[in-house]
């Protein structure tokens, strides 16, 4: 599982324990098995999201595997490079596959226990907001606040490191390739809300990596059709809640997708045209799709728009304008 993926496991784990409903499983017999028993269903999701469980002929699965093993690689490497990487960091990436809830106590208080007598000197990011990263500052002022490490509190502290770390790995990705300022990000960042709130700001940054990512290992897009899409995502983010099924429009030139058409076969074209400025601007919309807006033009053979082959044996291809929208133009 990648480190996405536990982090939305301990997610649920905090969200239910706070919930009431995991304290009798406190005890030396619980384990967490990584979420493969008691989050099943989020790792079935997972599953689909990396194209195991795509449906379709075996040609089209193993592209589309191919194609998912690609992006999952490029952003596994985006999290691989930073060099500013803290101990509470890295302490998430030692602790995040502990097998137990005792086992995760035992990690926090050795390292509680290291720190207060002096045995380990570790390196905070100034500004980190999670409860370990606190203790660890005012242990440079020598003194550091007692923590009961019981019920939910481990679980948190948990979920806090990895916060701080997948958020400072998001970050340095959109300001490394110029595609955002911290500015522009701050609402993603903050420590301010609560945890559940911040676990929804990780998923946003996370759905915008991954429309980045692809555009970029998929469709090799440049920085300058990078760019503006990265604020389209941003501006949307900021005003709604994580959406996997939101469907972006991002504004592409005609130059950028030629080289795909070829070999592209899609069900729908969609073509926006737009013309003058202010009030005399004109926007077109054409929808080309292979599926017939009512069945009987399938059945009568009449299709709108033919694309036909060379190779007599192959069947010619009918396509239908199912849109047509004209911004000075209104129908009844």
């Amino acid at each position: 599982m990648d480190t996405y993926g536990l982090l939305a496991v301990w997610s649920g784990y905090l969200f239910v324990m706070m919930s009431g409903d995991l304290y009798d499983w406190f005890d030396d017999s619980f384990l967490f098995h990584s979420g493969e028993i008691y989050f099943s269903p989020l790792l079935d999701l997972k599953k689909k999201l990396d194209g195991s469980c795509v449906s379709g002929n075996r040609n089209g699965m193993e592209k589309i595997k191919c194609d998912t093993e690609a992006v999952d690689s490029s952003i596994k490497s985006i999290f691989s490079e930073r060099g500013d990487v803290d101990f509470a960091e890295q302490l998430w990436c030692k602790m995040k596959c502990v097998s137990s809830y005792q086992e995760l106590i035992a990690c926090f208080t050795l390292v509680l226990e290291s720190r207060e007598c002096g045995e380990i000197q570790p390196w905070i990011h100034h500004g980190s907001g999670s409860l370990l990263s606190k203790l660890i500052q005012q242990s440079y002022h020598g003194k550091m606040e007692a923590v009961s490490l019981t019920g939910i509190t481990p679980v948190q502290m948990l979920l806090e490191i990895g916060l701080d770390k997948m958020k400072k790995d998001y970050v340095s990705f959109f300001i490394g390739q110029e595609l955002a300022t911290l500015t522009s990000l701050d609402c993603f960042i903050s420590t301010s809300v609560d945890l559940q709130e911040q676990v929804h700001c990780v998923q946003k940054l996370h759905h915008m990596l991954e429309i980045m990512v692809s555009c970029t290992v998929l469709l090799q897009f440049k920085h300058e059709s990078l760019f503006p899409w990265t604020q389209i995502c941003i501006k949307y983010y900021r005003e709604n809640p994580p959406d996997e099924k939101h469907v972006f429009q991002l504004p592409v030139s005609s130059a950028l997708v030629k080289k795909f058409y070829p070999d592209s076969h899609p069900e729908v074209w969609k073509v926006d045209i737009s013309s003058g400025h202010g009030p005399k601007e004109v926007k077109t919309t054409w929808q080309v799709s292979t599926n017939p807006p009512v069945e009987h033009m399938m059945s009568n053979n009449t299709g709108l728009l033919s694309d036909s082959t060379v190779n007599a044996g192959i069947e010619e291809k009918m396509s239908f304008i199912t849109v047509v929208k004209c911004s000075q133009v209104h129908f009844r």
